[in-house]
């Protein structure tokens, strides 16, 4: 099973020591090594523009030097927060975060910028959004509630659904990115999908490489339907759900899975849990972050604990829809770590801001202020790294990591985390992605030589977003603004509520299906946590836990000592004397995250054979250094790569291979990804799979010889693949020297069969006569897939796109050619052009 890679060090840069050296400090507070000051002293003073605008000078550039960036200012590193400098080589790498970093290389030549008054944090990560749903504005407020999501997307059970399929705005979806960026966002989880997000902007995580902007990551997965259940299957035991529902070995490689889990607040969303968190279709893991996580109890919470899962909450949407959210206090008291995020604009927050907003003020006022300023901060940082699979490259302020960064305003009563969780758009002095800057404040850009990014005017304060420069002129602010105009704002003050914003007060009225489910309508005099129980009656007076229809008519007490799950420190054992589990040592051997070599892994003696920063219990090659998220690199044949039983089968997403003598077979410059087929010429099975080259069009011919190598990765858990592989042609052949190997759909077909896994990758072919028996194998959707023959078989145009699903049922082919494959659960065969489907005479 694939592990988030957690490692002291970054992926992309050698290991750089923090060096303390004594500080200078001038009479404003701000650090600055001797040398002359060019460009001024940073203020708190604003100044006041004739048009109405104000410009503030927190941040000045006091030396003009190089493309790396020197910042000083209040960091807030892991450890916590401390004065200290920040220095960004020219490839968009922290070179050093520390109290000084004077050793550093490249430390005098360096773009320095003084601050005052601010903290310095890693760019904030959503760890959840369906931005490719950015064309559905929120609705006008409805006292209606739900149960289950089924309710509002299917109109289940006599509710009414929320219409979610407005007409396709253009440029929505870059819209919403820049929404992100002026709260503090570098990252999103963008709901799954290639294309989800958008091109630049925001690194889109989940979507597709191009995406990433260049973040050298394993992509997480997104999936809204692991059930399967899309079309809205109600049940409360796992007999109504389908067979094909995910499972554990689906997922094995995945460094990030982020499923939709226990999203509402009855039995049939607890069947949710129950049904994917034991046996086969187990899908708690370590590499799992599950979205919502609503309808859980203690032993399903302890389940996420003892498994190393991770919550991503979504509060601002779950209270919106269900008058309810996941139960934070018992998430961490049973140590589970919390990551945020929006979910997406219909029913949460148009920005990281606003959804920081709702957690901070439920946490506050209904959950007893049981999460610290710390760990809300850690929910759009480190925690959303370790949720999404990206941890040890983005995250945190630390030598070898990617430079995403975000400068906060500190200067008002918000201090260290506080002014993270409190800031407004108005309040994002810089934002930089690997480096480049994407928005802040305008004198600053100028300063720092962006003044060519375009100038905006927020909340009074003059900035600019660097929407043209970013885009290469495909986009330009004006084209967002009218967004903004037209369908909703790009930005609200921290003031000011947004436009229909989503509620983020639990509100509930009666519950049709259980008239024993609770009935609340805020907090009063005798009900202090809002809940609907009196506070004389409250297993939890303090703490939001209303009676939900999954709880038998009853507030929850598990361990039935008359203290309430949602408030008791030990959940699952009466009394309150036990010692509870730490989110900040998730694997609990005493070292805490931040410094631990093996996060996930017990090691408290951290020993680290090679001296990478990853410790020897979860090194899979402790004798090779591999610091970060590097692969371990292992020579294999074919056979030992598509063989999971081969001797020598190096483990998937955690190893980069090298494999010679493979021919061509198909190449795909279109769609996405792109990539190219390859098979070893000696091996009947066991010998074929797809390099994916993503969004770069492959230059090999069919019939090349080629050795490659790549990261070796198991997408989706079922499809063996190189990633951006280096390609060395031995022979520029075009010609094949093999033919496809002849298979019997009754062999194939059945997925199985231990004999159509050994096919997968392998050029095939399928004798005829035989005809099309199914048109159209998605009815109603069109995925340009139809089937042929008794069994069905699946021809898909995965590698030849201009296929298409159009031949009459009864259309007979004398053959059909192609590569053997698997993907959405079905066996597949992928022609590549037309002369791999001819007619039947």
């Amino acid at each position: 099973m694939r592990l988030r890679s957690l490692c002291a060090a970054g992926p992309v840069a050698a290991l750089l020591l923090f060096v303390a050296c004594s500080d200078q400090v001038n009479p404003s507070g701000v650090k600055v090594p001797p040398g002359e000051i060019d460009g001024g002293r940073p203020t708190t003073e604003k100044t006041e523009n004739p048009d109405g605008t104000a410009t503030k000078h927190l941040c000045k550039v006091a030396k003009k030097g190089d493309a790396q960036k020197l910042i000083t200012g209040t960091l807030l590193l892991p450890a916590g927060p401390a004065e200290g400098e920040l220095l960004i080589d020219d490839k968009g790498i922290i070179a050093c975060a520390a109290p000084d970093c004077a050793e550093a290389p490249g430390y005098d030549d360096a773009t320095r910028i003084d601050c005052t008054e601010v903290v310095i944090s890693p760019g904030l990560i959503n760890a959840h959004d369906h931005i490719s749903f950015a064309n559905n504005p929120p609705l006008p407020a409805s006292e209606e509630r739900y149960e289950h999501r089924h309710d509002w997307r299917k109109g289940k059970r006599s509710h009414t659904p929320i219409p979610q399929n407005a007409p396709k705005f253009e440029n929505a979806v870059e819209a919403a990115e820049l929404r992100f960026i002026m709260s503090g966002v570098t990252s999103t989880a963008s709901g799954g999908g290639a294309g989800s997000g958008a091109d630049r902007f925001l690194r889109n995580i989940d979507s597709n490489a191009k995406q990433t902007e260049s973040l050298p990551i394993t992509l997480a997965v997104s999936d809204t339907f692991p059930l399967g259940d899309s079309g809205g299957a109600l049940s409360k035991t796992c007999a109504g759900f389908s067979s094909s529902r995910k499972k554990a070995t689906d997922i094995a490689s995945m460094k990030g899975y982020l499923p939709h889990i226990a999203e509402g607040i009855d039995e049939e969303a607890h069947a949710e849990f129950t049904c994917q968190s034991d046996g086969v279709n187990d899908l708690i893991q370590r590499q799992t972050a599950v979205v919502h996580g609503v309808a859980v109890t203690p032993e399903d919470v302890k389940k996420y604990r003892d498994d190393l899962s991770i919550l991503i909450w979504s509060p601002r949407s779950n209270v919106s829809l269900y008058g309810n959210t996941a139960p934070i206090g018992l998430y961490a008291r049973l140590g589970v770590p919390i990551a945020l995020g929006t979910d997406w604009l219909l029913s949460g927050s148009l920005n990281m801001a606003r959804e920081l907003k709702c957690a901070d003020d439920l946490n506050k006022n209904y959950f007893d202020g049981v999460l610290t300023d710390r760990q809300l901060w850690q929910s759009v940082t480190a925690n959303a790294a370790y949720a999404t699979g990206t941890h040890g490259v983005i995250g945190e302020l630390k030598a070898g990591l990617v430079a995403d960064v975000v400068i906060f305003d500190a200067s008002h009563d918000a201090k260290e985390y506080r002014a993270v969780i409190e800031a407004g758009v108005e309040d994002t002095i810089l934002v930089l992605r690997g480096g480049k800057t994407l928005y802040g404040d305008s004198e600053l850009l100028s300063e720092i030589g962006d003044d060519d990014c375009e100038a905006l005017a927020v909340c009074r304060i003059t900035k600019r977003a660097c929407v043209s420069k970013d885009t290469d002129g495909k986009k330009t602010l004006a084209d967002l603004e009218k967004v903004g105009r037209e369908l909703y704002p790009l930005f609200t003050c921290k003031d000011e509520t947004p436009k229909n914003e989503p509620s983020c007060e639990p509100v509930r009225g009666p519950t049709a299906t259980d008239p024993n489910a609770s009935v609340y309508a805020g907090i009063t005099a005798g009900d202090k946590d809002g809940d609907g129980v009196p506070d004389a009656d409250d297993n939890c007076p303090s703490t939001f836990n209303p009676i939900r229809p999954m709880d038998g008519g009853k507030q929850g007490d598990a361990d039935g000592d008359g203290v309430g799950d949602a408030c008791d420190r030990c959940p699952l054992e009466s009394g309150e004397s036990c010692t509870p589990p730490d989110a900040d040592d998730m694997d609990g051997d005493g070292v805490p995250n931040h410094a631990d070599n093996c996060v996930e892994d017990p090691n408290p003696d951290q020993a680290d054979g090679d001296g990478d920063g990853k410790g020897a219990v979860c090194d899979a090659c402790d004798d090779q250094p591999n610091p970060g998220d590097m692969a371990c690199t292992y020579t294999v044949s074919m056979t030992q790569i598509r063989n999971p039983a081969a001797v020598g089968h190096p483990p998937p997403g955690k190893s980069r291979v090298i494999v010679k003598g493979l021919v061509v077979t198909a190449v795909k410059t279109k769609g996405s990804p792109m990539g190219f087929q390859v098979q070893d010429p000696n091996v009947n099975e066991w010998g074929g799979l797809f390099a994916a080259t993503f969004g770069t069009a492959p230059t090999v011919k069919v019939g090349n010889v080629v050795d490659l190598e790549g990261d070796y990765t198991e997408f989706q858990g079922t499809q063996s693949q190189i990633e951006n592989p280096k390609v060395t042609i031995v022979d520029a052949a075009t010609s094949l020297p093999f033919g496809p190997i002849t298979v019997a759909p009754s062999v194939y077909v059945v997925n199985a069969s231990v004999d159509a896994e050994k096919l997968e990758g392998m050029l095939c072919q399928i004798n005829g006569p035989i005809a099309v028996t199914v048109q159209n194998s998605d009815a109603p959707q069109d995925f340009d897939e139809f089937g042929i023959g008794d069994l069905k078989l699946r021809v898909d145009d995965f590698l030849w796109d201009e296929l298409d699903n159009t031949f009459p049922l009864g259309h007979e082919f004398s053959k059909v050619v192609g590569i053997c494959s698997f993907s959405h659960a079905n066996r597949k065969i992928w022609p590549r052009s037309k002369d791999d489907l001819p007619d039947a005479p």
